[in-house]
């Protein structure tokens, strides 16, 4: 017989850590001037340029450090060829002040100053309408995924399972991006992608274990709901770890040698994978348990 762990004995304190992670994540964010939003959120412009060899992300950043820069290098790495991304803030202009070739212009200069023989491939502005479609455009996409999800789960579990798994959602989306906001990556395209990588793993992880309670709770038994509990995520934990193990390798590749281009998308995979799959365990499981408690409790009245 496997050994089966009493899990949510311990929920009470696994709720407290949640709740000191959302704390401290969110004070030092909101020390920082809050969350950081990219520039194709806030606007601004992007400039591709083709740099002398032995420029690199790293110079460049340091050349720019006063307008907060986003480096990434595109095409062959022998072109040298760079894309900077620079909002509107960061260069001083207003929403109500926004002029395309004059924004553009004021970047080229800065670049120029820094590195003269610098060849600008080409300029894109990204205004303030945009950045607020694909706000609109993205609340909608997890706004779409969160009812689809409870519509599946409810059809294919219980009412009660869609419960637990959108409060492990909700859960691992808020305190991913507060731990953006701490250690200062900024909300981007990527970063949302990643948000929603994290989405998939945490509601694959948390289906696991109730498809196994489901299963756990068919035939006769003298155990407790809580007990049930407690050994489906038993009988699963090792799928998990493994899962989640194999994937953070992945993603651990991608952190070390992606580039800058792809450091804010690979950290906000690894600390959001890991701390789903902690949620499917102590936040949707528990959640599910609390549900059937007040079912119970109402129809005993």
């Amino acid at each position: 017989m496997k050994r089966v762990f009493p899990f949510l004995h311990y929920r009470n304190y696994f709720y407290a850590l949640s709740l000191v992670l959302f704390v401290v994540f969110t004070t030092i964010t909101f020390m920082r001037g809050g969350l950081m939003f990219g520039v194709d959120f806030v606007g601004g412009i992007k400039v591709v340029g083709q740099f002398e060899k032995g420029i690199n992300e790293s110079k460049i950043r340091d050349a720019l450090k006063n307008y907060q820069p986003v480096v990434q290098q595109v095409g062959e790495p022998e072109a040298n060829e760079y894309m900077i991304s620079v909002s509107m803030k960061a260069l001083g202009v207003k929403a109500t002040d926004i002029d395309t070739e004059k924004n553009a212009e004021q970047l080229k200069e800065i670049l120029g100053k820094s590195f003269p023989n610098v060849q600008i491939l080409s300029v894109e502005n990204v205004g303030p309408a945009v950045g607020k479609f694909l706000v609109s455009e993205t609340r909608s996409a997890f706004l779409v995924a969160i009812v689809l999800m409870v519509i599946y789960l409810t059809f294919r579990f219980e009412f009660k399972y869609s419960v637990g798994a959108v409060v492990s959602l909700f859960h691992d989306l808020i305190i991913t991006t507060v731990f953006c906001g701490m250690i200062g990556i900024e909300i981007s395209i990527p970063v949302i992608a990643a948000m929603l990588t994290i989405f998939g793993y945490s509601v694959n992880d948390t289906i696991v274990i109730f498809d196994r309670i489901r299963e756990n709770i068919q035939g006769p038994t003298k155990e407790t709901y809580e007990q049930l509990i407690d050994k489906s995520i038993s009988q699963t934990f090792a799928r998990s770890l493994l899962t989640v193990f194999t994937t953070l390798i992945a993603v651990l590749a991608i952190f070390l040698i992606g580039g800058e281009g792809l450091y804010d998308f690979s950290v906000t995979l690894l600390f959001g994978i890991s701390i789903g799959c902690f949620s499917s365990i102590y936040q949707a499981a528990p959640f599910v348990l609390i549900y059937e408690n007040l079912v119970q409790k109402y129809r005993k009245k």
